[in-house]
């Protein structure tokens, strides 16, 4: 188990220099369903070197609350709101951390020739919300 961690700490270490940012809204309901194939398709990244992680906005910060009782700073935003993301709906982002731009190419080139990737992606497709595209796109790292 301690290599396993080594390793994993290593891919970490290793991926940080491109981020494939990527968010969709689901219903609800969908939520446990997503959860399952969402720790499928991070194992399937896992074997291919990238580091993914998967978050949900939390309930509490969603568009019912976003009223006037909190006060947001001028100038500042609701994701949920500028989404218009509905009471019962739910928004998932997805980080994926790569080594660089070929990397990530790689990796997804062979995406698009893997069966399982093609099984995930047509369910993933079945539980999101219908009409609604992913939001997605890569962002080379700043260095400081």
């Amino acid at each position: 188990m301690e290599n396993k961690i080594e390793s994993r700490t290593g891919i970490e270490e290793e991926t940080g220099s491109y981020l494939q940012l990527s968010s969709s809204r689901a219903p609800k309901k969908n939520q446990e369903a997503l959860a399952q194939l969402g720790k499928r398709w991070v194992q399937w990244l896992n074997k291919h070197g990238v580091s993914s992680k998967i978050y949900y906005l939390n309930s509490s910060s969603s568009t019912t609350t976003t009223t006037s009782e909190e006060v947001l700073p001028e100038g500042v935003e609701s994701i949920a709101k500028i989404l218009s993301v509905s009471d019962d709906e739910m928004l998932g982002v997805s980080l994926q951390f790569y080594r660089d731009q070929a990397h990530a190419d790689q990796v997804y080139s062979k995406m698009m020739q893997d069966e399982t990737c093609g099984a995930i992606g047509k369910e993933f497709d079945g539980l999101v919300t219908q009409g609604k595209g992913m939001i997605t796109d890569g962002f080379s790292r700043l260095r400081v």
